[in-house]
């Protein structure tokens, strides 16, 4: 990058992080004989810093709820928006950084406690829905799907978002799994269980349903009857 252009980058760094009424003018001033209409430049400032707050208001919808507060919620958005600039050319990669934001400032701003790993399961939905990793049309056998994404935290967040959020997680170890359906495009969830991780196991390890009977002493229909709901589910894509 040019030494001049990264000037203006970093002009506009600051021009976005140090709001206030004499931000325009140190912009223009470190850009002499810059002749941009101040009165669109000043408007872009007011609509970048829109879009960031609304880009996480639809990221993190249930995190926003769990404040109950709408002024602290305020307070995060501007002190995220100042901690990071708006660069990535998609808006909602604005809000990536969020989860780690609140993790590093939780304690010292007396934030709920589940609230860091709420937010990362928020973006994890939405990673996973927008995931680019290709879903086969085919397949030649189990097949994990693989936009499945893993997830742990000390909080039982499946069930809490599952009920949009109403009261606080239950506190608990969970492995949460996360995947695109390859038909229905939503994403889906659930703590992993034995019935899921066992789906996952064959997937992986290419074990068929009689191997696994054998080997468990699991009646071999039961095992099938696990494999099909995984795959009705989207979790496991099967030939």
């Amino acid at each position: 990058m040019k030494p001049s252009l990264r000037g203006f980058f970093d002009s506009m760094t600051e021009f976005f992080t140090a709001p206030g009424p004499d931000a325009l003018e140190r912009l223009y001033a470190a850009h002499p004989g810059w002749d941009a209409p101040r009165s669109r430049v000043e408007l872009y400032g007011r609509m970048v810093g829109h879009h960031g707050r609304a880009t996480l208001e639809k990221l993190y919808p249930l995190t926003r709820a769990a404040l109950a507060d709408e002024a602290r919620w305020e307070e995060l958005a501007r002190a995220y928006a100042d901690s990071k600039p708006p660069r990535p050319f998609e808006m909602n990669h604005l809000g990536e950084a969020f989860p780690g934001f609140l993790a590093d400032e939780a304690q010292r701003r007396g934030l709920p406690d589940f609230l860091p790993a709420l937010a990362r399961f928020e973006w994890m939905d939405f990673a996973v829905y927008t995931s680019q990793e290709p879903v086969p049309e085919r397949v030649e056998r189990l097949t994990p799907n693989p936009t499945l994404a893993v997830l742990e935290h000390p909080f039982q967040l499946c069930a809490y978002v599952r009920g949009q959020g109403r009261g606080r997680p239950e506190p608990g170890q969970e492995l949460a799994l996360l995947w695109r359906h390859p038909e229905r495009l939503v994403t889906m969830f659930l703590a992993a269980s034995d019935r899921s991780l066992l789906a996952l196991k064959m997937a992986v390890e290419g074990l068929t349903p009689s191997q696994v009977a054998e080997a468990t002493g699991v009646a071999e229909a039961d095992i099938r009857a696990t494999v099909e709901s995984c795959v009705a589910d989207g979790l496991v894509l099967s030939p």
